[in-house]
């Protein structure tokens, strides 16, 4: 393992010239050698990205891909979250861009039979079977994040479409295999289930009115939280139109999946129900949409005592922002490296100045000790501490001084780093990190050999996945 490393490390001394030039396979050989080391929901998403390069043998990357399935369950992330507030806020943007990063175990073995579909589509469909049944965990009224499984229903069609035989197809097995997974039973599934359903599926209309049946069947039953419900149901309406549309395209009656999704809403809107989230409106109503957009003579509007909640329960909690004192005074102080005490903003040549450079250091002094934000959790400390550090880097000319903000910031992560699922929360600006020194290495060269000198498995291991398998900038720059 260490002579691979080593091979791969003397690559990145000689660096910019390895980088952006196709990697030997000793390199490769030294990140799968890394990627034992290291977290397991990095190791999975490594050994995904070297599956996908064309330029390795068909069966190692089948063996690659197999691996990665199998180490993707280890990840302490059990599921992918998405924001549920209408307009980003607080930590939600932060927190987003994290599980971007699609390393929850659900995902990386989303991602794994992705790459078997390439190579061997009934093997794929092999492991998707071997996932474990969904079991969203409810949430609660003060929560922000709610469950995103739109990846696990599109890659069910793409297995679906190309996981069977001719011979499988014609004897029913795509229905069959589709059938056991619309048994849905949470918020969460509606809306990525019926826009795989609305899809091309390439089966005769007996068939699909038999799935849209056992959707519609399940769907009037969904229970769980409201948080979930209010997410999922400001999205479903135009699902379900288009799977109502594709019923109708093939000659049948859309009023049962239309009567299914009304007993849906009904039964939701008259429950115990969370506060509106700051910033919807009615637009966004999911009975006013339904009565404007999917209502027919068979199926009647939602009003009155249907769409009346029985009460009203609490809000989402923790999305305050640098309101500790001890944030607000680094704010501050951020402010004065932005703007002149005339409210005119520094421009890139007095950012070059020796002055204003000496008081960015002063800031990083400053930042440096700044250690708690009084009444806020550690993590909500460690996401603003982070921010302060990466508006610097943006903002902070090519030169020694970026060189000694991007030390300043790394020397803080590795001293930072929470466990379990909020791990995934520190990968991020680790990512960033290895994304901008990979992306521009000249301009990073100091920043460079501090990552490379940091002596942490999993940044080893994304210092060498982006010179064997870079990230693509349009995956890449979202992140930022």
């Amino acid at each position: 393992m260490l002579r691979g490393a080593c091979v791969f490390f003397l690559c990145l001394l000689v660096a910019p010239a390895c980088l952006g030039e196709t990697p030997p396979p000793s390199a490769i050989d030294a990140v799968i050698d890394l990627s034992r080391g290291g977290p397991a929901e990095l190791a999975a998403d490594a050994l995904i990205r070297i599956a996908s390069l064309d330029r390795l043998p068909k069966k190692r990357r089948m063996e690659l891909a197999e691996q990665a399935f199998q180490l993707a369950g280890a990840s302490p992330i059990p599921y992918k979250k998405h924001s549920a507030l209408p307009h980003s806020q607080g930590p939600s943007v932060f927190i987003d861009h994290a599980y971007a990063l699609d390393l929850d175990a659900l995902s990386l073995r989303l991602r794994a039979v992705e790459a078997l579909l390439a190579l061997d589509p009934e093997r794929a469909r092999a492991r998707f079977e071997e996932i474990p049944p969904l079991e969203i965990p409810d949430l609660t009224c003060s929560d922000f994040m709610t469950y995103d499984l739109s990846r696990y229903y599109e890659v069910l069609g793409r297995v679906a479409a190309e996981g069977f035989t001719p011979k499988e197809n014609k004897e029913g097995g795509v229905v069959k295999f589709l059938a056991r997974y619309l048994n849905i039973s949470h918020p969460a599934e509606i809306v990525p289930a019926a826009r795989m359903l609305a899809g091309n599926l390439a089966v005769p209309d007996a068939a699909f009115q038999s799935l849209v049946n056992a959707f519609a069947e399940t769907l009037s039953r969904v229970g769980g939280d409201d948080r979930s419900f209010t997410d999922a149901a400001h999205q479903a309406g135009p699902a379900i139109a288009a799977l109502a549309q594709a019923s109708a395209r093939r000659g049948l009656p859309p009023a049962v999946v239309l009567g299914a999704y009304r007993e849906f809403l009904a039964s939701h809107l008259t429950g115990a129900r969370c506060e509106e989230l700051e910033g919807a409106n009615a637009s966004s109503d999911p009975a006013e949409y339904f009565n404007a957009h999917l209502r027919t003579p068979a199926v009647g509007p939602i009003e009155g005592a249907e769409r009346t909640a029985a009460k009203r329960e609490g809000k989402p909690e923790g999305l305050a922002a640098c309101e500790s004192p001890e944030c607000r005074d680094i704010r501050k102080q951020y402010q004065k490296l932005i703007f002149h005490d005339n409210g005119q903003a520094y421009q890139e040549a007095e950012r070059q100045s020796i002055a204003w450079q000496t008081r960015v250091r002063d800031f990083l002094t400053a930042l440096a000790s700044w250690n708690e934000s009084s009444g806020a959790p550690p993590l909500q400390f460690f996401r603003e501490k982070v921010d302060f550090y990466s508006q610097l880097i943006a903002i902070v000319p090519q030169g020694e001084t970026r060189d000694y903000v991007f030390s300043s910031m790394l020397s803080f992560l590795l001293s930072s780093r929470p466990s379990g699922e909020e791990q995934i929360q520190w990968y991020l600006p680790v990512i960033q990190l290895v994304g901008r020194a990979a992306l521009d290495p000249r301009a990073f060269e100091r920043a460079t050999a501090d990552l490379r000198q940091a002596n942490d498995s999993a940044i080893a291991l994304e210092m060498a996945l982006e010179v064997v398998a870079p990230r693509p900038v349009s995956e890449f720059m979202p992140l930022l």
